[in-house]
C-alpha cells in the first residue's frame, strides 16, 4: 500500500483492497475523514481511470491559467511571438511584480507536473 499525503488530502493505493479498507477504517476511527472514492482530480491534475490504464491531464489547469491571464480567447500558435519583433520600453505593458510572479509560478507548476499524453499502467 502507498499513501500520498498533501496537507489534509490523502491518496491511498495498493494491490490489496482488504488492506486499504482496513487502513481507511483505522483512519476514520482516529480522524474525521470522508472517502471520495476513486481519484478523479488532485492538485490540478485530472485523473481518468480505465480498465487497464490511468490517464492524467492538466487541460483544466492550463485553461484556468489562460483565463486568469485574460488569454482564454487567444488563438494557439507554434511561435508565441512575432518573428524578429523589436521590443522597446515604449511598447511594453506594465505588469505588477506579484501578478508576474504568480503567472511564472503557475507555468512552472504546469511544466514540472506536465502529464500530456501520459498513460500509466
Amino acid at each position: 500500500m502507498v499513501v500520498g499525503v498533501y496537507v489534509d488530502d490523502l491518496i491511498i493505493t495498493g494491490n490489496d483492497a482488504g488492506g486499504i479498507a482496513k487502513f481507511k477504517q483505522e483512519m476514520r476511527a482516529k480522524f474525521k475523514m470522508s472517502d471520495l472514492g476513486l481519484l478523479c482530480f488532485y492538485l490540478g491534475i485530472e485523473v481518468r481511470q480505465g480498465g487497464d490504464d490511468i490517464k492524467l491531464s492538466q487541460a483544466a489547469y492550463a485553461r484556468k491559467i489562460l483565463e486568469r491571464a485574460g488569454m482564454a480567447s487567444c488563438n494557439p500558435c507554434h511561435t508565441p511571438m512575432e518573428p524578429r519583433l523589436k521590443i522597446s520600453l515604449s511598447t511594453t505593458v506594465p505588469v505588477g511584480a506579484t501578478e508576474y510572479r504568480g503567472f511564472v509560478g503557475c507555468l512552472r507548476y504546469l511544466v514540472h507536473t506536465s502529464t500530456t499524453g501520459t498513460v500509466l499502467c
